[in-house]
């Protein structure tokens, strides 16, 4: 039997990085999102057993706290456990870490698992010998993931974009990292050279698929504190809270 928590490490190297030379948010998300796919093909959850069974992981939320972001040449490392599971979400939480174990940031995310045939939540509590690997004493010092508001009103439209094949994922539904990536282009490079984004919460709500137009609005709740929300028509697809310092 694995360890309850797993660590696995990502060399920054100067293709992940921006302007700054430091990781991305969304290359950051990228590895936490690899870490959480590595934790559970080693435990026997996997793509490939999940699939097996004739289901699959869905992320259904997601919150990421950078404090310092790793530069080029550097090595990230993520820490990641399972910390409750019930029947329809499984809570996973993160700790990033440079080499010498300086803690960087942290995450938490949210999952539910889908029957590939009905398309409809399937029992995570059926999954045998999931709960084995719940280590709920342990809990990332992030503070968990609130309710992101649906934009009604004092809102702003920022663009659109349509979903094309780099965005796709192996469902051809916009990608967990091109929801973000979308997110964070709506502001102006000045903003990085002045800031950065300390915490980002998205909350994944349906669907993007390719060929799809997805208009992004934007609503400044204080300064430096933004909702943004991505929409098919009149249907909610995403929503994000993101903070920067």
């Amino acid at each position: 039997m694995f360890d309850l928590v797993g660590k696995y490490q990502f060399t920054i190297d100067a293709y992940l990085t921006d302007f700054r030379g430091k990781a991305t948010l969304p290359m950051i998300g990228g590895f936490i999102l690899q870490a959480a796919t590595k934790h559970a093909e080693e435990r026997g959850f996997g793509y490939s057993d999940m699939t097996s069974q004739k289901r699959v992981w869905v992320l259904s939320r997601l919150a990421i706290e950078v404090f310092e972001y790793p530069k080029n040449d550097t090595v990230l490392a993520i820490k990641t456990w399972i910390v409750g599971v019930n029947r329809l979400f499984t809570e996973r939480h993160f700790q990033l870490e440079n080499s010498e174990g300086k803690i960087l940031g942290y995450g938490r995310s949210i999952w539910a698992s889908i029957d590939l045939e009905t398309r409809k939540p399937s029992n995570l509590q059926e999954l045998e010998g999931l709960s084995e690997y719940i280590h709920a004493e342990r809990q990332a010092e992030i503070d968990p993931i609130a309710k992101i508001p649906a934009l009604k009103d004092n809102y702003e439209q920022v663009c659109d974009f349509v979903v094309k094949y780099s965005d796709v994922d192996i469902n051809k539904h916009l990608n967990s990292m091109k929801y973000i990536e979308h997110f964070i282009d709506v502001f102006d490079i000045e903003m990085f050279i002045e800031k950065e984004i300390r915490r980002i919460e998205i909350s994944y709500i349906s669907e993007g698929k390719y060929g799809t137009k997805l208009d992004i609005l934007k609503r400044e709740e204080e300064p430096y504190k933004y909702i943004l929300e991505m929409r098919d028509g009149d249907t909610g697809v995403c929503s994000t809270r993101i903070i920067w310092k």
